[in-house]
C-alpha cells in the first residue's frame, strides 16, 4: 500500500465520515484494502521489491577477493568476475562494494584553538616566472593563526632553509608578537631525521624556536590534516589570489605586489568559512596575548662558506660572483639576503653584490677587474696605476672606463700625470670630470678641454724647463705647476704699472 493512498483513506474517514464501501468506490480500491488502511496507525513502509542483479551470482566470488585484497579497486574486481562470464557495468560493483566494504579514510576530531595558541606555516607551489632569460619555480610561504584565521603570505623563487627562515621572522613581524606554539609539517628545514613526536630539529631552526620563544611541533609523516588550518589556506591563496591572474603575472615583482594587497585587502578582511568572522576583527582579541618580538632583530641571512676560483670568482645559487683578486684560492663567507649578496674575510666585508635569481650569470664589480688588471701589470705600471687612483673617485671612474676601450690605459694615464705637471692636478680633474660628463674616456680629449679652459681665461700654455744637457733631466724633480701663482703675478704686475702711472701724472719722457 502506497502512503498516498494510506493518508487518503484516513482522511475520507475521519473528515468526511465516509464509510468503508463508499471510500472503496471513491477510490477505486477494494474495501478490504480500506479495512487495512484504517487499522495502520502509522504510514505503511516502503519496501520496494529486490530485483535479481546480473551481479548477484558473483556475490561470493566478489567477497573472497576482498578477503585477499581488501583495497582492490572496482575495475580490477569487474576484470575478475568478467572472466567468469560477468556481463555487466562497473557502476553496478562499485555500488555493491559500498554497501559491503567498509569505509576507508580517518575520522576526524575537530580542534578548537585558543587565542595566542598556535600558529601554522607551510609552503605551496604556484606555477613559473620568468626571471631575466631563466625560468623560476615561484612558491608561497604562508602563515596563518589558528584562532582569528590572520594570514600572511610571501611569494619566494625557492624553498631554501633561508627563505623559510626568512619566512617565519617576516610573519612573527607582521603578527607583532609570537604564539605559545608553532605546528609545520615534516620539512627539511626544521626536521634533520624522524617526524612528529620523535622528531629532531636542525639546530638552527631550534635556534629561531629559542630566539621567539615558541615550541616547535612536528606533524606527523604523511599526516597533512593535523595542519589543516594552513592546508586550507594554500588553498585559498591558489584558488582565490593566483587563479585568473596568469596575465598579470607575468613577473615575479607581480608576485610581490600582489602579496602585499591581497593579504590586506582581501584575505584577512573576509568573513572566514570557519568562524564566520572577519580575521582582523578577530585579532584584536589575539594581539595583546602574543608574547613581544625581541629588541634586536633575528639574522635570518643564509651564510656559506665559498673557495674563491683562481679566476677571482664564487659560485652562489646558480650564479657567480666576483671577489677581490687578492682572496683567490682562499675561503670566504658568503651572507646573502633577500636582495644583497656580501662577502666577508674575517669579519669584515670585502665585497658587495647585488643578488641575482637568474640562473648562469656572471657578476664581475668594476673594481675587481681593475684590480685583476693591476695584478698583472709590471711593478713599473702598477705604481703609475696607483698614483692616478690616488687622485679620487673622478680619476678611479676614468680608470674604469678607460680599461673597458681596446686602448692600452697606461699611455693615457701617463700623458694625464704629465698634465698635472703642467697645468695642476686640480685643473686636470676638473677635466677628467667633465670628460666623465661627456662619457669621453681620452687623455688628449683632457687635454683639449684644458687648452679651451686657458683660452678662454685668456692665458697662456704652460711649458716644462728644458735643460740643456741631457744627463741632467732625470735629475730634475720640478715642482708641481700652479696656474693660479702666475695668473695672481701677472694681475700684481699690472695693479703695480697702473698705480705708478697714476703717481707721476704721464709716462716719462727720455
Amino acid at each position: 500500500m502506497k502512503v498516498a493512498l494510506w493518508a487518503e483513506i484516513r482522511r475520507l474517514a475521519e473528515i468526511d465520515k465516509l464509510s468503508g464501501w463508499a471510500i472503496a468506490r471513491r477510490l477505486h480500491c477494494s474495501r478490504h484494502t480500506v479495512a487495512a488502511a484504517l487499522k495502520l496507525q502509522q504510514p505503511p513502509a516502503q519496501t520496494a521489491a529486490a530485483r535479481a542483479s546480473l551481479l548477484d551470482p558473483y556475490h561470493e566470488q566478489i567477497q573472497q577477493l576482498l578477503a585477499r585484497y581488501p583495497d582492490l579497486s572496482a575495475v580490477r574486481i569487474r576484470e575478475e568476475i568478467a572472466r567468469a562470464g560477468y556481463t555487466g557495468s562497473g557502476t553496478v560493483v562499485r555500488r555493491y562494494l559500498r554497501k559491503v566494504r567498509p569505509a576507508r579514510g580517518r575520522v576526524y576530531q575537530e580542534v578548537h584553538y585558543q587565542p595566542a595558541q598556535a600558529m601554522q606555516v607551510d609552503w605551496g607551489e604556484c606555477g613559473r616566472v620568468l626571471v631575466g632569460a631563466t625560468m623560476r619555480k615561484v612558491s608561497v610561504f604562508v602563515a596563518v593563526l589558528c584562532y582569528s584565521r590572520l594570514l600572511y603570505i610571501e611569494f619566494t623563487l625557492s624553498q631554501r632553509k633561508a627563505e623559510f627562515y626568512r619566512g617565519l621572522v617576516n610573519a612573527l613581524t607582521f603578527f607583532g608578537g609570537s604564539p605559545r606554539n608553532l605546528i609545520f609539517d615534516n620539512l627539511k628545514a626544521a626536521v634533520l631525521n624522524g617526524s612528529g613526536r620523535s622528531a629532531c630539529f636542525h639546530p638552527e631552526f631550534a635556534a629561531l624556536g629559542g630566539y621567539f620563544c615558541v615550541q616547535p611541533i612536528a606533524c606527523a609523516r604523511r599526516d597533512p590534516e593535523s595542519k589543516g588550518v594552513v592546508e586550507g589556506s594554500v588553498r585559498y591563496v591558489k584558488h582565490n589570489a593566483l587563479a585568473g591572474r596568469t596575465d598579470q603575472l607575468t613577473r615575479f615583482e607581480d608576485y610581490l605586489a600582489l602579496a602585499i594587497y591581497w593579504r590586506d585587502q582581501v584575505a584577512n578582511v573576509r568573513i572566514q568559512e570557519t568562524t564566520r568572522e572577519r580575521p582582523i576583527d578577530r585579532f584584536d582579541k589575539e594581539r595583546a596575548l602574543l608574547r613581544p618580538l625581541p629588541a634586536i632583530a633575528f639574522d635570518s641571512d643564509e651564510v656559506v662558506p665559498a673557495v674563491v676560483s683562481p679566476h677571482a670568482r664564487i659560485a652562489f645559487d646558480g650564479n657567480r660572483y666576483s671577489a677581490p683578486p687578492q682572496f683567490a684560492r682562499k675561503t670566504l663567507s658568503v651572507r646573502a639576503s633577500r636582495d644583497e649578496l656580501r662577502l666577508l674575510h674575517e669579519g669584515q666585508v670585502v665585497a658587495q653584490h647585488i643578488r641575482s635569481y637568474e640562473r648562469g650569470q656572471l657578476l664581475v664589480l668594476p673594481e675587481h677587474h681593475l684590480a685583476a688588471l693591476r695584478l698583472r701589470q709590471p711593478p713599473q705600471q702598477q705604481t703609475l696605476t696607483q698614483e692616478f687612483d690616488a687622485w679620487g673617485p673622478e680619476a678611479h671612474a676614468f680608470h674604469l672606463e678607460l680599461n673597458r676601450r681596446p686602448v692600452k690605459s697606461s699611455v693615457h694615464l701617463r700623458r694625464l700625470l704629465n698634465l698635472a705637471k703642467l697645468y695642476g692636478r686640480t685643473e686636470v680633474l676638473a677635466a677628467i670630470r667633465r670628460a666623465v660628463e661627456l662619457a669621453t674616456y681620452d687623455a688628449a680629449y683632457v687635454e683639449n678641454l684644458l687648452l679651451a679652459q686657458r683660452r678662454r681665461r685668456q692665458l697662456p700654455t704652460p711649458t716644462l724647463p728644458t735643460p740643456q744637457r741631457r744627463e741632467l733631466i732625470d735629475d730634475i724633480e720640478p715642482d708641481h705647476a700652479d696656474p693660479a701663482l702666475y695668473e695672481r703675478f701677472c694681475i700684481d704686475t699690472e695693479n703695480q704699472q697702473h698705480t705708478e702711472d697714476n703717481h707721476h701724472g704721464s709716462p716719462r719722457q727720455e
